[in-house]
């Protein structure tokens, strides 16, 4: 891969930055009432140099749901690939999930505070790629059930059972850790989860 030229750098980090200050405000607020010229503030920028990188404020909300999926999706794919042992990929998996929404905790926020907004009123590549991400994301955790089933880890449930059980430790874990300013390190929830989900809550 080339290397990109310090200019291509810089530009990219920009972006970054704009997408990263956006995520924040959104997280903090309502997205009617965050505007460009307070992302702009917030990040340094002018309201002029937010359009050379986006065209309005539903580009910068898009931009930041479509990057920050594409980020966890990847650590999740990475974390169920390769030849590692199955329980050291189920914990590589919900380490990686906690990890990243302990990264990007205003991104939960996000997903969360603004879902119904999402499924009502926005319209196009938006949600189209929101049901994308959330249909790639279920099927990636199913065949990893699947697999746990094959090599006799797991019970003989339907695996959208055992997938929606593992999400929903995973995603109130999250929502909990996130919502109460619960102290410590959320991934640090990782083993909790994993005997949970194995064992279940009888003695």
């Amino acid at each position: 891969m080339a290397k990109l030229s310090r200019k291509e750098q810089e530009r990219l980090a920009r972006k970054r930055d704009i997408l990263d200050t956006a995520a924040v405000l959104f997280s903090e607020k309502d997205f009617h009432e965050v505007t460009v010229d307070e992302i702009a503030g917030r990040v340094g920028l002018s309201k002029g140099t937010i359009y050379l990188y986006f065209k309005n404020k539903d580009d910068i909300f898009f931009s930041v749901i479509e990057e920050k999926t594409k980020i966890l999706f990847s650590k999740l794919q990475s974390a169920v690939e390769g030849d590692a042992p199955y329980l050291e990929k189920l914990k590589k998996l919900i380490r990686s999930y906690l990890l990243f929404f302990e990264e990007h905790k205003s991104f939960f926020k996000i997903v969360h505070s603004e879902k119904g907004r999402i499924n009502t009123q926005v319209k196009g590549k938006m949600k189209k790629h929101m049901l994308d991400s959330f249909q790639a994301y279920i099927s990636l955790l199913q065949d990893f059930i699947k697999q746990g089933q094959k090599y006799g880890i797991l019970k003989d449930f339907p695996s959208l059972t055992l997938t929606k059980a593992l999400k929903g430790f995973m995603d109130e874990f999250t929502f909990h850790w996130v919502f109460t300013g619960a102290e410590g390190s959320l991934s640090e929830e990782t083993q909790n989860i994993i005997d949970l989900f194995l064992h279940g809550a009888g003695k």
